[in-house]
């Protein structure tokens, strides 16, 4: 079959150039999906965008055009030059920030000051909530205390208190949610301060070398 896809081909070339408008131009060479080699003034319009060699009266190549890419390859192109510009961004952005690393320290005790100095702001602001939280807490079992006077003595709980007792519970979920912020902001400062502080000993590390 093959042999024969050949003597095909050949045959159309042979056919091709003989005809007076191709011994002035050039011919596509293509195949088919069956493996048929074809000769062609012009990419017919079912082949466009299959590879073709264009080639000269006297059968030397003239350029090799490549398939058009399938949706799938171009998405995967797409893709990589998504992946490459964002490993490209990650590399700068590391770059800059190790430079401002050494140009804030010189050792890495100065690395354990800084993070000593942001702790304790921070730890006196949690001290500070979670004074406000034991006080909410005492306000809220005050007004429930009452409440409970109320019941006992079969009397409904004065629509006041049911107020005041409520916005002490909104209150009480604030300061909650506020403890829970600046713990986290405390944990990503010793995060952030080792982080720096091991990374500072490999760049020191390395210009040693």
């Amino acid at each position: 079959m093959r042999k024969l896809s050949t003597l095909v081909g050949l045959g159309a070339l042979a056919a091709a150039f003989a005809a007076p408008s191709a011994l002035a131009g050039k011919l596509y060479k293509w195949t088919d999906e069956k493996g048929v080699i074809h000769y062609s003034e012009t990419m017919p319009t079912e082949a466009k965008d299959r590879s073709s060699t264009e080639i000269d009266k006297r059968g030397r190549t003239l350029r090799k055009n490549d398939a058009a890419l399938t949706p799938d390859q171009v998405r995967a192109i797409e893709d990589d030059k998504e992946r490459r510009k964002s490993e490209e961004k990650q590399v700068a952005e590391q770059k800059r920030r190790d430079n401002a690393l050494l140009n804030t320290y010189t050792t890495e005790s100065e690395i354990d000051d800084a993070r000593t100095r942001a702790l304790s702001g921070a730890t006196q602001a949690l001290q500070a909530i979670e004074a406000r939280q034991k006080s909410s807490r005492a306000k809220i079992d005050g007004l429930k205390k009452q409440a409970g006077d109320w019941k006992a003595k079969g009397k409904p709980v004065p629509e006041s208190l049911k107020e005041e007792s409520a916005a002490a519970d909104r209150e009480a979920a604030k300061i909650a949610t506020e403890l829970q912020t600046k713990e986290t902001e405390i944990a990503n400062l010793k995060q952030k301060y080792d982080y720096d502080k091991n990374r500072f000993r490999e760049l020191v590390a390395v210009q040693k070398k």
